[in-house]
């Protein structure tokens, strides 16, 4: 297999709807977005951006004094949702062009990767006149991926290996670019470098010792840190929704 004709990416991570906003501006058919969690833990998210998003905009400029309503609260909560659900922007990331995935465990990524086929998709082809500006190499879009494998057994270098050399050899076999993004919101300040320079242990079915010095676990036997582990096949980069990143591959490898 040809390593250089084939481009693996680890971008800094991303809000939902600058997920959206990114495959809108680089991806056409018959690329697919896998969204690690659930489809409605991932509308969920959607909806808390965009909620967030607007009071941001909306917040006075002196603190109130009178409680808020949680029914009001709820109601407006809802009524987000169903004007985000049919919104431009959702409607178009999940069109009919775009194939989109919902797997909630690594058990059922591992198994939606070694028997993805392009030919099976219920996806549409576009009609044979349409041109597009984007990206020509269809891609494989992971959103989530590490928190997937957050707090359960796979929690390790030998876990995401097996994810990862799964995802890698799928995408060698089609000549298809991949791309991981992970989620944050509004109110996280992690930097990228942080998610590289997180431990995990080496392998699998480690367990948390107790420290009594910080108060804090830490892990059982050797550790590593994330980039080491994701940079045996993938490039380190900004995304473009990164503020002070004018374009995306500012590369951190």
């Amino acid at each position: 297999m040809d390593m250089s004709s084939t481009s693996f990416l680890f971008l800094s991570s991303a809000l939902p709807s600058e997920l959206l906003t990114y495959i809108l501006n680089h991806d056409t058919y018959p690329t697919t977005l896998i969204i690690c969690s659930t489809r409605a833990d991932f509308i969920s998210s959607l909806v808390n951006d965009a909620g967030g998003e607007t009071a941001l905009k909306n917040s006075p400029a002196e603190d109130s004094t009178e409680a808020p309503d949680p029914e009001d609260g709820k109601l407006e909560k809802e009524a987000m949702r169903q004007r985000f659900q049919s919104s431009p922007l959702y409607q178009i990331a999940t069109s009919r062009h775009i194939r989109v995935a919902y797997i909630p465990t690594v058990t059922h990524l591992r198994a939606y990767l070694s028997v993805f086929s392009p030919e099976e998709s219920p996806t549409l082809a576009p009609p044979a006149n349409y041109k597009s500006s984007r990206v020509e190499c269809p891609r494989i879009i992971l959103f989530g991926f590490l928190d997937l494998h957050r707090d359960t057994s796979e929690w390790s270098a030998q876990g995401l290996g097996n994810s990862l050399s799964t995802l890698v050899e799928l995408a060698y076999r089609l000549s298809w670019e991949a791309a991981i993004i992970e989620p944050r919101n509004r109110n996280s300040s992690s930097a990228f470098e942080d998610v590289l320079k997180e431990h995990v242990p080496f392998l699998s079915g480690g367990g948390r010792r107790p420290n009594l010095d910080s108060g804090e676990g830490g892990w059982l036997g050797r550790t590593v840190e994330m980039g080491r582990v994701m940079k045996r096949w993938f490039r380190f980069e900004r995304g473009q929704w990164d503020a002070g990143s004018s374009k995306e591959g500012t590369s951190l490898s």
